[in-house]
C-alpha cells in the first residue's frame, strides 16, 4: 500500500513536470570557475543532459566570458552551438566600449540570431554598473527588448536600483548566483517592489518559502527559472517550484512561460 501510494506521487510529479516545460536560464559550458567539484559539460551532451533532467531547453552562457574576455566566450559560445537543435539560446557577455569597438557590443561581425540575452560583470571585469558607463547599452537592449542578467555578487543593491530607475523599460534579471540569494532577500525584495522591471532567477533561490512570497508580493510574473547546470543539480530548483504553495498556471510561468516569452520578444 505504501508503495502503491510512493509510486503514484512519483508518477504525479513526472507528469506536472511535464506539463510545466521547465526552460532554462542558468545553461553554462566551459571550465567551471570557482566550483572544483563540477564536471564541465561537453557541448555534444549538452541535449542529452537537459532531456535527463526533463529541461526543454534554455539560454546558454560559457565561463570564459568571464573568466578569459568577453570576446573570447562569445567567440567559443557561438561556435559550440552552432547548429544546434535544441530549443537553445545564447546569452552574450557585453563590455563598456571601447574606442576601437565597432559597438554596441565588444568584438566585430554580426550578432548572431540565437542572441536572446546579455550579461554583464562590473566587478570581474573591473567597470561601474552606472548609466554613464553603461547607458547606450541598457538603451540598445531596450530598443530590441532584450534583457540584461547580472549577478548579485558582480556589483551592490544600490547600483542594480540606480540602474533598474534609470531604464524602467530594460528588464533586469539578478542571477541568484555564485552565492546563496538567501542572506540578501530584504534587501532584494524592496528592489523588486521598487522597481517592477527587475526578475529575479531561481537557480540559488534558497530559503523556506521564498517562491510563494515573490509570488504573492510580486506575481509570478517576476521569477525566472535557472539552474546553473551543471555547477548545480537542476533538480533541486524543479522541486521548488513543484513544491510551491501557488497554482499551477503561476508554477507554469515561472518554470518557462517567463523567459520564453522575454526570448520571443527580442527584436534583431
Amino acid at each position: 500500500m505504501i508503495e502503491a501510494t510512493i509510486d503514484s506521487m512519483i508518477r504525479d510529479r513526472q507528469q506536472l513536470r511535464e506539463r510545466l516545460r521547465f526552460f532554462d536560464a542558468g545553461i553554462w559550458l566551459g571550465p567551471p570557475a570557482g566550483f572544483p567539484n563540477a564536471v564541465e559539460l561537453p557541448p555534444a551532451e549538452l541535449g542529452a543532459a537537459l532531456h535527463e533532467r526533463g529541461l526543454t531547453g534554455g539560454l546558454v552562457s560559457h565561463w570564459w566570458g568571464k573568466t578569459v574576455s568577453a570576446q573570447d566566450g562569445n567567440r567559443v559560445l557561438a561556435a559550440a552551438l552552432e547548429g544546434c537543435a535544441e530549443e537553445i539560446y545564447l546569452i552574450w557577455t557585453a563590455l563598456p566600449l571601447l574606442p576601437g569597438d565597432e559597438g554596441p557590443l565588444p568584438g566585430v561581425g554580426d550578432l548572431p540570431p540565437q542572441v536572446r540575452a546579455v550579461r554583464l560583470y562590473p566587478k570581474a571585469h573591473n567597470f561601474p554598473l552606472a548609466d554613464w558607463c553603461v547607458g547606450s547599452l541598457c538603451e540598445w537592449l531596450i530598443a530590441r527588448r532584450m534583457p540584461l542578467f547580472i549577478q548579485h555578487t558582480e556589483t551592490d543593491w544600490s547600483s542594480l536600483q540606480r540602474l533598474a530607475s534609470a531604464f524602467p523599460a530594460l528588464t533586469i534579471v539578478v542571477e541568484s548566483q555564485v552565492q546563496k540569494i538567501l542572506y540578501h532577500t530584504r534587501a532584494l525584495f524592496p528592489l523588486m517592489g521598487a522597481c517592477p522591471n527587475v526578475r529575479v532567477e531561481l537557480s540559488n533561490f534558497a530559503g523556506q518559502g521564498f517562491v510563494d512570497y515573490a509570488v504573492r508580493q510580486f506575481g509570478a510574473e517576476r521569477l525566472i527559472f535557472g539552474s546553473f547546470l551543471p555547477m548545480n543539480e537542476p533538480l533541486v530548483p524543479i522541486g521548488m517550484v513543484l513544491d510551491a504553495n501557488i497554482s499551477e498556471e503561476e508554477k507554469a510561468l515561472i518554470a518557462g512561460g517567463n523567459l520564453r516569452r522575454l526570448v520571443s520578444e527580442v527584436r534583431s
